[in-house]
């Protein structure tokens, strides 16, 4: 696996959903589902490819003439990358100003926020 603190730019977005939801692909099948949307050209997915698997976050087997594409870093490890980018650009590194900047521009539904009193009840430590 690349390194768990990779980001991605928004168009790398666009394949690595792709592979995460199914792996690997061929070339050929990102070319066709990419041209519809976001509606690049094969040489545009030829040259992500390629980019992306110098970065390391994609992986690819040959298999006959074809390249495999696989993902090569858990969507999880790169949302936690990306929140801590997030965190320490815009709010100081901290997920509590983060949290109370939704709460004052009253940006948090009532669900979101039982939802966030659940996950917050489940960390505390037992005393």
């Amino acid at each position: 696996m690349a390194n768990n603190n990779s980001t991605l730019g928004r168009s790398e977005w666009y394949i690595m959903e792709k592979l995460w939801e199914i792996a690997p692909r061929t070339y050929v099948q990102l070319c066709h589902e990419l041209k519809e949307n976001p509606g690049w050209s094969r040489s545009t997915v030829q040259t992500m490819l390629e980019r992306m698997t110098e970065k390391g976050v994609l992986r690819y087997e040959v298999v006959g003439r074809a390249k495999h594409y696989y993902p090569n870093v858990a969507r999880d490890d790169v949302a936690m990358a990306e929140t801590r980018s997030l965190l320490d650009r815009a709010f100081e590194g901290s997920a509590s100003l983060m949290m109370s900047t939704l709460v004052r521009k009253k940006q948090l539904t009532k669900k979101e926020i039982d939802e966030l009193h659940a996950i917050l009840e489940e960390a505390e430590v037992p005393k």
